[in-house]
């Protein structure tokens, strides 16, 4: 009885989001056309953008979503948001922050009906994953980016985890804060593995879900150290706040 109460809840709520993203897509354009030249690091559709994907957690009765550490994110200051990633929920509960960022995604993703029409919307930044010169097409979105004044989000492991155990950063979003002088914003996600698993699509139950906002690291800190040593630091410190919100 339980199995099938999910998989119809499931199915209900996969529809509900087809069906929203159908409604939410030409309001979504609207705004862009309106605000592009007054707002043109588009933050009015990006707070647009994160009611839409923070809405999908307030619909499914079976998640609970605690967010601390929101207002160690500054607005006002460019930071680049360094996340472990779990899940797809992650999406929906990052964007529950109601903060103003530029996603990054593989190219794939942009490809894709509904999810990709949001990411072009948003000028998110394309991650070509395999080519030759995946860095240098990186680099050069993300520097403009980041040069117009926008933070990024970046989940450091490239890909989601199965288990909710944290994968080996990649040095990617390490090497751009260097690059770049900027300042990394950690973070540390945590039940959103158990919400949705990532080779399912049906909800397992009750999920508690936890997103943890950790004091930002100020370029000055880590200026002298390499891409490599940066991953490994900021991976070692987003373990240890995962394992302390795990053992409360």
């Amino acid at each position: 009885m339980k199995k099938f109460f999910l998989t119809a809840l499931s199915i209900l709520l996969w529809i509900y989001f087809v069906v929203s993203s159908l409604i939410l897509t030409p309001i979504a354009i609207a705004i862009k056309i309106i605000t592009c030249i007054p707002d043109r690091n588009l933050r009015i559709l990006s707070r647009f953008s994160c009611f839409w994907g923070a809405q999908y957690i307030w619909v499914i009765p079976l998640w609970r979503l605690k967010i601390t550490g929101r207002n160690k994110i500054d607005d006002r200051k460019v930071r680049i948001l360094v996340s472990n990633h779990q899940s797809l929920a992650d999406i929906l509960v990052v964007n529950s922050l109601f903060k103003h960022f530029r996603w990054t995604s593989k190219v794939e993703n942009f490809r894709l009906p509904l999810v990709g029409w949001t990411l072009l919307l948003n000028r998110a930044i394309r991650i070509y994953r395999g080519a030759a010169d995946a860095w240098h097409k990186f680099e050069s979105q993300a520097v403009k980016a980041i040069s117009d004044g926008n933070s990024l989000l970046i989940f450091a492991e490239g890909t989601r985890s199965r288990t909710g155990k944290i994968g080996k950063f990649k040095e990617g979003a390490f090497r751009l804060a260097l690059l770049t002088n900027t300042d990394i914003q950690p973070m540390v996600l945590d039940g959103t593995s158990r919400a949705v698993p990532k080779s399912g699509w049906v909800l397992t139950g009750r999920q508690d879900m936890i997103l943890k906002v950790l004091d930002p690291i100020p370029y000055e800190s880590f200026k002298d150290l390499s891409s490599a040593e940066l991953a490994e630091m900021v991976q070692g410190i987003i373990e240890k706040a995962l394992e302390e919100i795990r053992t409360k």
